[in-house]
C-alpha cells in the first residue's frame, strides 16, 4: 500500500511540473508575441513621424514621436528583442531626431545651460545606440556584407557627430571645480575613449584629427580623476600612465610626482626620475625636467640617498647650470661632506659652487665654515686658520653690508691665532660682549 502512495505521489509531482513547464512555455511565448508586437509599434510610430513628404510631413512630429520613447526602452531591455539588431536600429533613428533638434536648439542659443545639458545628453544616448546597433548588425547573418558595410558607414558618421560634444563636453566640465561636473568629465571622456578605442563602431575610423582627440580626452579624463575625491589611486595612476606615450608625458610625470609628495616619496622619486629620462631629449620641456632634477634631487638629499643624490646632482650641474637652483647641487654636495666630517672635500665642493654663482653667498659662507671646522680638528694649525680667515675675508669683501655672515667669524679667528689687533676691528659683531 505504502508503495502504491509513493507512485501516486510522484505521479502527481511529474504531471505538476509538466503542467507549470507548459504555463511557463505559454508566458514566454505571449511576453514573446507582446515584445515583438512593441517593436512593431515602435516603427509605426518611427515612420509615421519622421518627414514624408508622401503624407505631406516636411518636419519630424515630435509629440507623435515621444509616445515612443518609453516603448524604445522596453525593446532595449526585453529578452525577446534586446538581442534584435531592428530593435537598436530603431532606437537609433529615433535618438537622431531629437539629437538633430536640440543641437539646432543649442546652434540658436548657445549660452543655455539646459539646453547644452541636453544635448550632451542626447549625444550620450546616441553615441552608446549607434555602437550598439553595429554589433548586433555585425553579427547578423541574414544582411549581406555590402548592406552591413553601407550601414556600418552611415552609422559611424553618426557615432563620430555625436562623440565630438562629448569630448567637448568632457573639456569643459574637467576645468570645473564642482565634483558632480568633474565625474561627468571623466565618464565622457570614457566613453569617447571606449568609442575610439574599443568598439567596433569606430574600428575602421580615420581621421587627421583622430590620435589628437583620443589623446585630449585622456588627458581629460585623468586630471578628472585626479580632482574627484574618493577616486581610486589605481584609477588615477593608470589615467595618468596612458599619457606618458603622448606629448602631455611632462604632465602626466609632473601630475603623478605631486599627487605623491604628501604621502610616498618613494612613488614620487620613481616618477620623477621617470620624468627626467622621458623627457631628456624634449627641449620644449627643458624647464620641466629641470625641475624634475630639483625636486629629486633634494627629496634624495633628505632621504639620505647619497648615491642616487649625486648622479642627479650631476645632472643638474652638467645640464642646467644656468639654472637658479643649480647652486643647491653643491651646496647640498657639500652638506654631505660636511656632516660626514669630511670638511676638505666639503670646502671644495662649496668653493667650485662659489666659482660658478659667485652672487650667492652661501656657497663662500659654508667653505670658510669648513675650513674653520677643518682646523679645529686638525689641531688649529695656522696655515688651516689662516686658510679660514682668508675666505671669511672674501666673504666681507663680496658682502661689505652683511658682517652677520663674516663679522664674529673673523673676531674669533683674530684672536684665536693671537692677532689682537685685527681682532679689535671685529669685536663689535661678537655677541658674547653683549
Amino acid at each position: 500500500m505504502k508503495k502504491l502512495v509513493l507512485i501516486m505521489v510522484g505521479l502527481f509531482l511529474l504531471t505538476t511540473a509538466n503542467a507549470q513547464d507548459k504555463a511557463a512555455l505559454k508566458a514566454q511565448k505571449a511576453a514573446k508575441k507582446a515584445a515583438e508586437k512593441t517593436l512593431k509599434e515602435v516603427r509605426n510610430i518611427y515612420e509615421m513621424s519622421i518627414p514624408n513628404l508622401q503624407y505631406g510631413r516636411k518636419e519630424t512630429n515630435f509629440e507623435k514621436l515621444e509616445t515612443a520613447l518609453p516603448l524604445v526602452q522596453t525593446i532595449t531591455e526585453s529578452e525577446y528583442t534586446k538581442d534584435n539588431p531592428e530593435a537598436w536600429k530603431l532606437a537609433t533613428d529615433i535618438q537622431i531626431q531629437y539629437f538633430t533638434k536640440i543641437e539646432n536648439e543649442s546652434k540658436a542659443d548657445p549660452d543655455n545651460e539646459d539646453i547644452k545639458k541636453q544635448y550632451i545628453d542626447s549625444s550620450s544616448k546616441l553615441l552608446n545606440y549607434c555602437i550598439k546597433y553595429d554589433s548586433l548588425l555585425t553579427l547578423d547573418e541574414k544582411v549581406k556584407p555590402e548592406e552591413k558595410a553601407k550601414e556600418h558607414k552611415a552609422y559611424q558618421t553618426r557615432g563620430v557627430n555625436a562623440a565630438i560634444p562629448l569630448l567637448q563636453a568632457a573639456q569643459n566640465y574637467s576645468n570645473s571645480d564642482k565634483q558632480d561636473e568633474l565625474k561627468l568629465a571623466a565618464q565622457y571622456a570614457e566613453q569617447f575613449i571606449y568609442a575610439m578605442d574599443k568598439s567596433g563602431l569606430m574600428k575602421d575610423f580615420t581621421h587627421q584629427e583622430l590620435t589628437g582627440w583620443k589623446t585630449y580626452a585622456k588627458a581629460f579624463r585623468a586630471q578628472s580623476y585626479l580632482e574627484i575625491k574618493g577616486s581610486p589611486e589605481e584609477k588615477i595612476v593608470s589615467s595618468y600612465e596612458e599619457l606618458f606615450d603622448t606629448n602631455f608625458k611632462g604632465i602626466a610625470y609632473q601630475s603623478l610626482s605631486n599627487y605623491y609628495r604628501e604621502t610616498d616619496k618613494a612613488k614620487q622619486n620613481k616618477y620623477l626620475q621617470a620624468g627626467i629620462d622621458a623627457l631628456k631629449d624634449d627641449a620644449e620641456q627643458k624647464d620641466l625636467r629641470a625641475n624634475f632634477v630639483t625636486i629629486l634631487m633634494q627629496n634624495q638629499f633628505q632621504g639620505k640617498d647619497i648615491e642616487g643624490f649625486k648622479k642627479t646632482a650631476e645632472i643638474m650641474k652638467t645640464e642646467y647650470a644656468d639654472n637658479e637652483n643649480t647652486v643647491n647641487a653643491y651646496l647640498m654636495e657639500g652638506q654631505i661632506a660636511f656632516e660626514a666630517k669630511d670638511y676638505e672635500t666639503a670646502k671644495k665642493a662649496f668653493l667650485a659652487g662659489h666659482e660658478k654663482y659667485t652672487d650667492d653667498p652661501k656657497c663662500l659662507l659654508m667653505a670658510a665654515r669648513s675650513a674653520w671646522m677643518k682646523a679645529q680638528t686638525n689641531g688649529s694649525k695656522k696655515e688651516d686658520m689662516e686658510d679660514a680667515i682668508t675666505l671669511f675675508k672674501q666673504l666681507e669683501a663680496a658682502n661689505p653690508d652683511e658682517p652677520e655672515l663674516w663679522g664674529e667669524s673673523l673676531y674669533i679667528l683674530y684672536n684665536n691665532t693671537q692677532q689682537t689687533k685685527l681682532a679689535a676691528n671685529y669685536k663689535k659683531y661678537y655677541k658674547g660682549s653683549k
